[in-house]
């Protein structure tokens, strides 16, 4: 079952939806699909099976919660992919996160904030918006963090304006939800000259918007 399944999810043309249903009804699958992810040397292997578990973790988190340690090991991969995968897979778990596992690893989540890859960080702010969704009660604590980008991150100029695109638009989604509201709002006018145009933009609409 192994090499014909590692046959069909290596092809280009794969069926991500119809593996991932199988995922969810089938435990033995779900199991060996999470183990190409994280063990298989092929890139079509490994991240086609994360596009499975991604879908079907969407659907069903509780399912997928047994691999919480798993999936928190790659935030530390080598593989700057594994630890998109890791950030991606974490945040769809967090409405299954009975246990309030994600508290524990918050701050290693967001040590991505400064990842050798910019699309990382990228990957780790975009994903955040999942977390924020399930995990309101740890909504200041995040937004102090985005907040403290700057200091946060090494990354250029440059990179650094495209990342407080993505978090001025978190803090425009979620802005009720921010019981501080006072330190974003002047983060975000502090951004009107932002050398990015998508930042600029995102930053006026979301002055229009609160101001």
């Amino acid at each position: 079952m192994t090499r014909d399944l590692i046959t069909k999810i290596s092809d280009k043309d794969v069926n991500i939806d119809e593996l991932a249903e199988k995922t969810i009804t089938d435990p033995e699958m779900r199991d060996k699909i999470v183990g190409l992810m994280l063990n298989h040397q092929h890139i079509m292997v490994y991240y086609h099976s994360f596009y499975i578990i991604c879908r079907a973790s969407q659907i069903k988190p509780e399912l997928f919660y047994p691999y919480w340690d798993d999936f928190t090991s790659l935030l530390n991969h080598p593989n700057s992919y594994h630890r998109n995968f890791a950030l991606a897979l974490l945040a769809n778990l967090t409405p299954a996160d009975n246990e309030n596992r994600f508290q524990s690893i918050l701050n290693d989540y967001f040590l991505c904030l400064n990842d050798e890859k910019i699309m990382t960080a990228c990957k780790c702010i975009k994903n955040t918006a999942k977390i924020l969704e399930s995990k309101t009660e740890l909504t200041d604590e995040i937004i102090d963090i985005l907040l403290d980008v700057d200091n946060r991150s090494d990354f250029s100029l440059k990179q650094k304006a495209l990342l407080k695109s993505y978090i001025i638009e978190l803090f425009y989604k979620f802005y009720g939800q921010i019981i501080d509201q006072k330190p974003v709002a002047e983060f975000v006018k502090g951004e009107l000259d932002n050398i990015s145009p998508k930042t600029r933009k995102i930053t006026r609409k979301f002055l229009d918007k609160y101001s």
